[in-house]
Parts: structure tokens; sequence; C-alpha cells
């Protein structure tokens, strides 16, 4: 355990560093090593746990008292994922500068989506204006933020091109970026109202309409849809 602590913490101390991230992003090596890290997690775990029993027999309390058992460093695998901003989140107070800007820098790491990104930065100003139980769960307002942010997405869509928020929500809850035809376009077609989307757009021609519709509902799957749903899992 001790062992593992110490390692933990170097790697901890390593990750600070750009350069490595950076590297680790290129090379399988360093990536295997991270996870070979990561799965002795369950059995670090289990041996504290059953260290931590011993206690409870009879004799002499054995002597731990150079292991952490307990504490904010007892085991945090740095790996910069969503879990990772999500802990970020978890520990973020109204205009805490530093904990913004890791958030920030975690979120260009990843390459998020700038609607992500938008969300995100809708959470933090949510919590400097105190919009938000400190006593919140994150990730029920998580899901709150990203929900409401997916539903508006299709019904923008919906009122764009007057079709069916439900058919338009049974796609893209199938759909996954490639996804060939697009799950739910025949559905999505049938609730067309043509005559109120020409109401609109009077040069609109319906054998133009259709193809339009489905490269915008694809555009709008792969750019805002895909990367809402990915934080909701």
């Amino acid at each position: 355990m001790k062992a593992f602590q110490e390692l933990n913490k170097s790697f901890e101390a390593l990750v600070t560093y750009d350069d490595y991230n950076d590297d680790m992003e290129m090379s399988k090596t360093l990536q295997e090593q991270v996870k070979t890290l990561e799965e002795y997690i369950g059995v670090y775990n289990t041996v504290k746990g059953s260290l931590i029993d011993e206690g409870d027999d009879e004799g002499p309390d054995p002597d731990f008292s150079d292991i952490e058992f307990y504490g904010e460093n007892a085991i945090k695998i740095y790996d910069i994922d969503s879990t990772y901003i999500d802990q970020l989140l978890g520990t973020y107070s109204a205009n805490n500068k530093n904990i913004r800007e890791e958030i920030e820098k975690a979120l260009q790491k990843l390459k998020k989506a700038e609607i992500v990104k938008e969300v995100y930065h809708s959470i933090l100003d949510a919590i400097d204006e105190k919009e938000i139980d400190s006593e919140e769960d994150i990730f029920v307002v998580k899901r709150r933020f990203f929900t409401k942010e997916l539903n508006k997405a299709i019904e923008e869509f919906a009122n764009t091109w007057f079709v069916e928020e439900g058919e338009l929500h049974s796609s893209a809850i199938q759909y996954v970026i490639g996804t060939e035809p697009i799950p739910n376009i025949g559905g999505i077609i049938n609730s067309k109202q043509f005559d109120k989307y020409k109401a609109v757009h009077p040069d609109a021609k319906p054998l133009k309409y259709g193809p339009e519709m489905k490269r915008q509902w694809r555009r709008t799957l792969d750019k805002v849809i895909v990367p809402l749903n990915d934080e909701l899992r």
C-alpha cells in the first residue's frame, strides 16, 4: 500500500507537466503504463480494506502509522477525462479562478465540442451567481444542464424545419457518428409540414427541402447531439 501510494503521488506530480500529457496522448507505451496503474486500484483497495479489518481482531493493533488510509491523496489517478472534470466541478466554489482555469485546460486538452464547453461555462457561471445550491450533487447539476441544452437543440431544429420533436428524439437516442442511414430518418421526413416551412421560406422547393433538412440534421447530430449525449452517459 505504501509503495502504491508513493508511486501514485509521483504520477500525480508528473502529470502536472504539459509535455508529459502531450507525450501520453501520442505514446501507446505510456498509455499502457497508466492503464497498468489504474488496474491495480482494485487490488490496492482490497488490501487496504483487509488491513483495516486487521484492527478488529484480538491482540495489539498493528502499526500502520506510515500508511495513509483516509485523506485527499489516498488514491487519485489523474486521467484527463470527463471524470477528472467532474472532480474539479465537485470542488468548485463561487469565483474560484484556479479551479476554473483547470477545468478550462481539461476541456481544451480533451478537445471538447464548443457546445459542451458552453454548457460547462454555464454551470460555472450559475455557481458563481449562487443559482446552484452548494449542497446539490454535481452529477444532478450536470444532467440538468446538459439535458436542457439537448432538448433546446432538438426543439430549435423542429421549429426551424417543421418536423416533430418526438421523431427527432428517437433519432438522437439511436445515432452514433457515421451511422448510415440516419436512425428514424423516415419518421422525421414523414412528420414534416412543408406548407408551414414554405410559408416562412417562400422560395423553398419540395425536392430540395428533404435532402437539405437531412444534411442539416446529420450536422446537428454530429456537432451538437452526440457531444451532449456523451456528457450525459
